[in-house]
């Protein structure tokens, strides 16, 4: 009897620590487990360097040594009318750079000067030059500006003739410029104005005695 009542009581404390087991094992399962959040690795470029996608990084520098792209080829410019292009000088034509430096002579074949410049109208049209007359390599040369009309101009000979002497064109007024008179008058405008002398005293109507 003994035996049996250990054997029943063995049995029921396996029955409970089974049943025990069972609920634990079915209490745990019945729970939903999350999966492992799982980082996934950085990406890798084709540069060989690591890109966070949370950070992207910058743009790879351009290499200095690669070739710049080409620039888009400018459309060539047209070229002036034709009837405003001159492409030729012609032979009744004179340059002025040819006049200019010429030896100047009177109607008996005398030297009197060369020529220093030539003036222009607005519309460039030539209205007269300039003569350097006198002075030692152009040292002290006196500037004389004559009419277009007074002077013949011989391209062939390289010269220019006018029909006065050099006496006269010494004697003629010297030629200015326009800077010239401007900075003349600047001059005269900027200079301080002469002092006024005071007045001499007064003197009395006394007579003096020599002891």
């Amino acid at each position: 009897m003994k035996r049996l009542l250990m054997t029943t009581a063995a049995a029921s404390l396996l029955a409970l620590s089974a049943t025990a087991y069972a609920q634990d094992n079915t209490g745990t399962s019945g729970q939903s487990q999350q999966p492992p959040v799982v980082t996934p690795p950085p990406a890798t470029n084709e540069s060989g360097g690591t890109t966070d996608l949370n950070n992207p990084a910058s743009p790879p520098a351009a290499d200095p040594a690669a070739p710049a792209p080409a620039a888009e080829a400018a459309p060539p410019a047209s070229p002036p009318p034709s009837d405003a292009v001159i492409s030729a000088q012609s032979d009744g034509e004179v340059r002025a750079d040819q006049i200019i430096g010429m030896t100047v002579y009177n109607a008996a074949g005398e030297k009197v000067g060369t020529v220093h410049d030539i003036l222009l109208d607005k519309e460039g049209k030539a209205t007269g030059v300039v003569l350097s007359v006198g002075g030692v390599l152009g040292v002290g040369a006196k500037s004389v500006g004559l009419t277009w009309k007074e002077i013949d101009v011989k391209p062939d000979q390289q010269q220019v003739q006018i029909s006065y002497t050099k006496d006269q064109l010494e004697a003629a007024p010297d030629f200015k410029t326009t800077e010239q008179i401007n900075n003349e008058m600047n001059a005269q405008q900027a200079a301080p104005p002469a002092a006024t002398p005071a007045p001499a005293p007064a003197q009395t109507g006394g007579t003096s005695t020599n002891p």
